[in-house]
């Protein structure tokens, strides 16, 4: 096996709602919410971890393909299938003996670029018999506008030449071009139903823009 193209793609991803992407509670204050969100140590800015968008894209892709839970509805894809585009692309959960090789897919922390204010969202419980509001619970959320700047890094190798894959619009791609179209449809399905905590309650709702690959304008996203 032999790696054959890295490819970088860089791309903006801007809060339309407030954002919740939960931290430590290590630093708790008087009045102070009870669910901060994640925060640079050293800045305080928030920022999006990789690993938060990486695992949502995955379990995107899976309810899309019909892999959501794999054998066992609790945990992801781990078939290893040659022609499974999410172990291929993630890696095959809990079986590392299969012959898709390595993860294609290294997803980092999002650096905040603009905005990064922080407001505290109260949510309650509604009694249903009283139709009052009880047990008040605040949680943080990064205001809405606030940018992000992204980047995934995408390997390909030599036994990806075979692999093919359909994206969400019937388009039919080989090899390279298959991995980003996964890639790309993962994006899609994560600005279609938010990223974060609370996105069922209006929370987490975002879009990705300004997409390059390698420095150029990357075609395969078709937001």
């Amino acid at each position: 096996m032999q790696r054959t193209a890295i490819h970088t793609i860089t791309f903006t991803a801007r809060c339309e709602s407030g954002l919740h992407i939960g931290g430590s509670q290590d630093e708790l204050a008087i009045g102070g919410s009870d669910n901060p969100v994640i925060k640079n140590p050293e800045t305080r800015e928030p920022y999006i971890p990789g690993s938060s968008l990486k695992g949502k894209m995955r379990g995107e892709l899976e309810k899309q393909l019909g892999r959501f839970g794999g054998e066992k509805k609790d945990r992801p894809c781990g078939c290893g299938s040659r022609k499974c585009p999410i172990c291929r692309l993630f890696g095959a959960h809990m079986k590392p003996q299969n012959n898709l090789g390595p993860s294609r897919i290294i997803v980092r922390d999002g650096r905040l670029r603009k905005g990064g204010s922080i407001e505290n969202k109260t949510e309650n419980i509604i009694n249903r018999q009283t139709g009052a509001a009880q047990h008040p619970r605040s949680n943080e959320r990064v205001v809405e506008g606030a940018e992000f700047e992204m980047q995934i890094v995408l390997q390909v190798f030599d036994l990806d030449e075979q692999f093919s894959y359909t994206d969400h619009n019937d388009n039919s791609h080989q090899g390279d071009e298959a991995l980003q179209a996964v890639v790309a449809d993962g994006l899609e399905l994560v600005q279609t139903t938010g990223l974060g905590g609370g996105t069922s309650r209006g929370s987490g709702a975002v879009s990705f823009d300004d997409f390059k690959l390698d420095g150029e304008l990357w075609t395969h996203w078709s937001a």
